[in-house]
């Protein structure tokens, strides 16, 4: 977990294209680029990188905000992103000893937001209701007319979106672990800022978004961080004390997502908060104020407080009222869901029985498997074979969408799930 995750289950592709392309996975705060020589279905050079939009906002409502308040926004963005992949792809072409424009193809995924901002459309609509995206994509453009380096005439495939906040991104992530292929109902999970779910098999497809807050990624904790070197990424309990690991076996600087899970599901587990989230009397000795608040003490330099418990209760709650609000639209249980599958970073390195511990997987669930960087494998897939796109197509037409946003049932499961 020091880097940028660029690994994912990816399966046995036959390409039908030859010649050299690349597939990127946008994320909000993360780049991965994937350099392939299609012919031979091998790749020739990785990259990622921190997205440089993020200097702008920290996620994607912040972004849409930017736009909206500055004359220029949407092309400071636009650059910023575009100037970003230019050079990973420079970065990858030199790796492979290739000039960039031998590029004749390329996949480009992200949420509806990323996908917006390197198309020049202005993403403002999203920020509003009814939230309509302007474009739901899965086209392909000319890579020239995106200002991505690449041989004269190549082209660009943009994967199709299910939602305004259901992006292209997670229409790739349900290729690589053959979600809609079978009769055995699916469940994938995107854990972030914005919680992704998708809900089916090759008969029907629900999906929904819910704001879930970035807590899991890190940030709205007082010694929150991303994970990368320093970071707290496994806490747990050993003859009373606290112990921690940390990114890269050197002093923790603070916790990122996995260790913040962890941390909620040891101190639950020896009664230090209640199933409110209130720090209680319990195991005085690892409590300290801190910074005005109660707090306990992970580290010499890390602590959680009572707000950040607070963060964690309301992503968590997010979450799992939003599997309960698609499973209800769908007239299922959880015990009618047979796998689980987990995208992106988050989901590929949490403690699977931490999260059951807090209630962030409910018991329901039986198998859960992490796919890793799902948007890029999904994104390769794409890449070397058009049967890929052809699939996405398929299953987002289909798609149902279930809105949260004014959902009696969200609500109230809502406010239940905010217990441990």
């Amino acid at each position: 977990m020091s880097g940028i995750m660029t690994q994912g289950i990816l399966p046995r592709v036959v390409s039908d294209k030859t010649g050299y392309g690349v597939a990127v996975d946008i994320g909000t705060t993360t780049i991965a680029a994937y350099l392939y020589d299609m012919g031979a279905n091998k790749r020739l050079a990785v990259e990622s990188r921190m997205n440089a939009q993020s200097r702008y906002g920290a996620d994607v409502i912040s972004r849409i905000q930017y736009c909206g308040e500055h004359k220029k926004g949407l092309q400071t963005l636009r650059q910023a992103v575009i100037s970003e992949l230019n050079d990973m792809i420079r970065t990858m072409c030199g790796l492979a000893e290739i000039p960039e424009d031998d590029i004749i193809y390329g996949v480009v995924t992200g949420n509806t937001t990323m996908l917006h901002l390197l198309s020049g459309l202005s993403p403002e609509s999203m920020g509003v209701l009814p939230f309509k995206p302007l474009s739901v994509f899965g086209n392909t453009v000319p890579m020239a007319g995106l200002g991505l380096h690449a041989a004269k005439g190549a082209m660009c495939y943009l994967p199709p979106c299910m939602s305004a906040f259901v992006g292209g991104d997670i229409s790739c992530a349900l290729l690589p672990a053959g979600f809609l292929e079978g009769q055995d109902i699916c469940l994938l999970m995107d854990i972030g800022t914005n919680g992704e779910l998708v809900l089916g098999n090759k008969d029907f497809v629900y999906s929904t978004s819910t704001a879930a807050g970035p807590a899991f990624e890190g940030a709205h904790i007082t010694c929150g961080m991303a994970g990368v070197k320093g970071a707290v990424n496994r806490v747990y309990e050993e003859d009373g004390q606290l112990k921690t690991e940390v990114v890269g076996n050197t002093g923790a600087n603070g916790i990122c997502g996995s260790g913040l899970l962890d941390a909620i599901a040891v101190l639950r587990r020896n009664a230090v908060i209640d199933e409110t989230g209130r720090i209680t009397e319990v195991h005085k000795e690892w409590q300290r104020m801190f910074e005005g608040q109660e707090a306990v003490q992970i580290t010499d330099k890390v602590f959680l407080t009572q707000q950040d418990i607070r963060e964690v209760q309301m992503a968590k709650a997010a979450i799992v009222a939003g599997i309960r609000a698609l499973l209800k639209s769908a007239k299922l249980t959880c015990t009618d869901v047979k796998k689980v599958f987990l995208a992106g970073g988050f989901g590929n390195y949490m403690d699977q029985q931490s999260a059951r511990e807090i209630g962030l997987l409910p018991s329901g669930f039986t198998e859960v498997i992490g796919l890793g960087n799902a948007a890029g494998s999904g994104a390769i897939m794409t890449l070397l074979n058009d049967c890929y796109r052809n699939e996405m197509q398929g299953f987002c037409r289909r798609a149902r969408h279930i809105e949260l946003g004014h959902n009696p049932y969200f609500m109230e499961k809502y406010m239940e799930e905010m217990y441990f």
